[in-house]
């Protein structure tokens, strides 16, 4: 098989985006065999009906499962766990973070960079530079497929590359346009925090990363995560990283900015459409 192509499966993975940005953060990937939410980071009723339109009720979820413990990750996870009797998956730090805002709700602790297995699921955590307890990105594996997920990370490391490596689908923070952060109306300390190695991503540093996954030749799709709504747009976004791919001379990588407030769906079987035609 060349680069990266896939055999013909029958199971199609799905992954929904509900939104993405410091307002909130949710992302669903389902199977027919399984379901799972990574963040939680909306009002628990947008969640539900998020679900509910893409057909899914709430304990159907095979975990909820967190990034880091910041309210625009976590806002409604506990809430959501506990009505629904729903396992939340973090790891001991996060979960001492949030404290009360879990209690009552079954906490299944996974230590950073451990792999489990959850429905039809398996999961890898890596560690990501960001000012949180113990904040981590995944690698999520199902159906023969990897959705690999780094959204909210100041810098990337070789922790970060290899745990995006494998990735169909890399989901990967691109927070902010550098001069557009500067001139935006905010606090000189919240800048300094956003540039810090452990703030936010931005998106030289977004495509610079996608430059070195990409440097094998495997088509993968890209999703821009939690883009500034005063520091950034998708068209600048979206305009400087295809420049740096370019320079790195990487053109198999498809690029999606994700909406702010509005769902955004991969499918596996699109995707195995499109990687027939590249090949």
């Amino acid at each position: 098989m060349q680069g990266g192509e896939k055999d013909t499966i029958a199971m199609t993975l799905r992954v929904t985006s509900f939104a993405s940005g410091s307002s909130g953060n949710a992302l669903l990937i389902h199977t027919q065999d399984g379901a799972l939410l990574v963040d939680c980071g909306l009002p628990q009723r947008r969640i539900e009906r998020h679900l509910a339109h893409a057909g899914l009720h709430p304990s159907v979820l095979a975990g909820i499962v967190l990034t880091h413990e910041h309210g625009d990750h976590s806002l409604s996870a506990g809430a959501l766990a506990r009505r629904h009797k729903v396992p939340i998956i973090t790891n001991r730090p996060t979960a001492e973070a949030l404290g009360g805002a879990v209690s009552g709700a079954d906490v299944r602790l996974m230590p950073v960079g451990s792999e489990i297995a959850l429905g039809p699921f398996s999961l890898r955590s890596f560690p990501v530079p960001h000012d949180a307890a113990a904040p981590v990105g995944y690698s999520i594996r199902a159906a023969h497929w990897c959705v690999g997920i780094a959204i909210d990370l100041g810098s990337w490391d070789k922790d970060v590359l290899e745990g995006l490596r494998a990735a169909d689908l890399v989901v990967i923070e691109a927070n902010h346009d550098r001069e557009k952060l500067r001139a935006a109306p905010y606090d000189w300390a919240v800048k300094q925090r956003i540039f810090s190695p452990r703030g936010h991503l931005d998106n030289v540093d977004a495509g610079a990363l996608l430059a070195q996954l990409g440097a094998d030749g495997r088509r993968r799709t890209a999703w821009l995560a939690h883009m500034s709504e005063r520091a950034n747009s998708p068209n600048i976004a979206l305009t400087i990283i295809r420049n740096v791919l370019s320079l790195a001379a990487v053109g198999c990588i498809e690029l999606h900015a994700l909406p702010r407030n509005a769902p955004l769906v991969w499918e596996s079987d699109r995707h195995m459409q499109q990687l027939e035609l590249f090949y």
